[in-house]
């Protein structure tokens, strides 16, 4: 890791950094996801909404901004179809095999094998136990897509939650339409931002919280048809993502106040958890990052000072959040950036890096869990009150 560094500069620095963490692992047979962890059964649609309020500039009909939308959910037990993991044969079209080896690493042959089960099942009637649920927008990192991250989306599913994640048209790798179409990830979307570390593009940041409030605006009308149709419980709205995601979800509780819990996976540029120039956060709304801590010892020398500076203006960032913020460090040691997907476990090569990195993502999942719980359903957390749910979890820092 350097250690001055923008945590997520866009998708051919976070390729870099998942082929750096994933090919020295090969695959396993079996491709298997961890199951979840709530008591009910996943169900999900996927659906295309489209925002008639923004042309989409590098479309060829200069049309109108569509996004791709997985929405999870919880549902009574089914045997319906399973729900697929990833489109591959519209990926190989839009990249090729090579591209998809790129993309995937390791985890390729599990994925393009039809191997990875997402246990979701597609239009699974909504739970009836259930009345309202709250919901959750989930934005991927820079250059990913919706699908890598289905352990974490279906787990939350488990649990109660209503959850839509988004691929941003030409920003993820591929984004697949309904109609066979396809947008792929261009270089030529947003002006290059200046060559300093620790910059995000400011374009870039807008357009994907803006994204994430059209997704809630589509979610909060009827949805006739569609089976969590009248379960959203409005007055329990959160954003969450990894990296980039992580701080466009941020930027969307900063300036759309129906956002009341916002959580950001290790998304920072020089050490900013989000953009502190976006908006005055709310009394009521909180939020976390958890992030890779720096190695153990001390930085180089040359580093120090600024080190030092950069944890300084962290700090001031996180106590601008008027309704409280928690902050929690995974150890730098046995993991990875790419861990909040599920990318390294599916490419693990050996029982002992699959139970390794099976554990790492159940940290994650757990600390998300407990967050949205307690920030949305008042559901005390011993999580957050410093029980550790692992080993690798540091102490959990409040702020407020």
């Amino acid at each position: 890791m350097e250690w001055v560094v923008n945590r997520d500069a866009g998708p051919r620095v976070l390729d870099r950094m998942l082929l750096l963490s994933l090919l020295v692992a090969g695959t396993l047979d079996t491709g298997a996801l961890p199951g979840v962890t709530g008591p009910y059964s996943v169900g999900r649609v996927t659906v295309e909404w489209t925002d008639r309020s923004r042309m989409e500039p590098l479309a060829a009909d200069h049309g109108y901004r569509t996004l791709v939308v997985d929405i999870w959910y919880p549902a009574e037990a089914t045997s319906g179809a399973q729900a697929p993991y990833l489109d591959v044969a519209a990926f190989e079209r839009a990249i090729g095999a090579a591209g998809m080896r790129r993309q995937l690493a390791p985890a390729y042959d599990v994925i393009i094998d039809g191997r990875v089960q997402t246990h979701a099942v597609v239009n699974a009637p909504f739970a009836r136990s259930i009345g309202r649920a709250p919901v959750l927008i989930f934005s991927p990192g820079g250059g990913m897509v919706r699908e890598v991250y289905a352990a974490q989306l279906a787990d939350l599913a488990s649990h109660g939650y209503i959850v839509a994640a988004i691929t941003h048209p030409y920003d993820g790798v591929v984004a697949v339409y309904h109609d066979g179409h396809i947008v792929k990830y261009d270089a030529k979307r947003w002006p290059q931002i200046p060559s300093i570390e620790g910059e995000w593009n400011l374009n870039q940041l807008d357009w994907h919280a803006r994204d994430i409030g059209f997704v809630l605006d589509q979610l909060l009308q009827s949805n006739d048809g569609l089976p969590f149709a009248r379960h959203i419980d409005v007055r329990h709205v959160g954003a969450f993502g990894h990296s980039f995601g992580g701080v466009a979800s941020a930027q969307a509780c900063q300036t759309d106040a129906r956002f009341s819990a916002c959580l950001n996976e290790d998304g920072m540029a020089a050490w900013r958890p989000f953009n502190v120039n976006s908006g005055a956060w709310r009394p009521k709304q909180r939020f976390m990052l958890i992030f890779r801590d720096v190695p153990p010892g001390p930085p180089p020398a040359e580093f120090a000072e600024q080190l030092k500076l950069l944890k300084r203006d962290h700090e001031i960032a996180m106590k601008t959040v008027a309704g409280g913020a928690y902050e929690v460090g995974l150890r730098a040691a046995g993991t990875s950036h790419a861990d909040f997907s599920d990318l390294p476990m599916l490419g693990a090569m050996t029982s002992t890096e699959a139970d390794a990195r099976a554990q790492v993502l159940a940290t994650i999942r757990s600390l998300t869990l407990a967050f949205f719980e307690q920030t949305l359903r008042g559901r005390r957390s011993a999580v957050l009150e410093g029980k550790s749910p692992s080993e690798i979890v540091q102490p959990i820092h409040r702020f407020n």
